[in-house]
């Protein structure tokens, strides 16, 4: 069995910054712990946006705290985030990550599972580490 509080994960290398400063993500479950997938929780700073594509990964994310909105690249649909919305990255779709005047306060799981020290590249996706 895993057990693991988010005090034990603060500071550590499961704690994983985004150098622009837009976010923190912390990783509890890794691809090492041999889930299948891999869970975080994850902060999106009030008034950022981040370009994401997870060309590479499935992902899957709830909402529990903060407003804000996900726009497609492809086609400019505007979503609305906020407490209890969830969203499901099935098709690896390009978008804009936005929080509006707090922080999003976001739980997400990724297939495959991270390494745990992906941050976005200049496309905004996580490479895949090869075995």
């Amino acid at each position: 069995m895993i057990v693991r509080n988010m005090v034990e994960i603060e500071g550590t290398h499961r704690e994983v910054k985004a150098e622009n400063n837009n976010w923190s993500s912390k990783r509890i479950l890794l691809k090492k712990d041999n889930m299948g997938f891999s869970l975080h929780e994850t902060i999106i700073y009030a008034g950022s946006e981040t370009l994401i594509w997870y060309k590479n990964h499935l992902e899957a994310v709830y909402c529990i705290e903060g407003e804000g909105e996900i726009e497609t690249t492809v086609d400019g649909i505007i979503y609305p985030i906020k407490p209890g919305t969830m969203y499901a990255l099935d098709q690896h779709d390009k978008h804009y990550l936005r929080a509006f005047d707090e922080d999003l306060r976001l739980i997400c799981v990724f297939n495959p599972p991270l390494e745990g020290d992906e941050v976005h590249d200049e496309d905004g996706s996580y490479d895949i580490k090869l075995e």
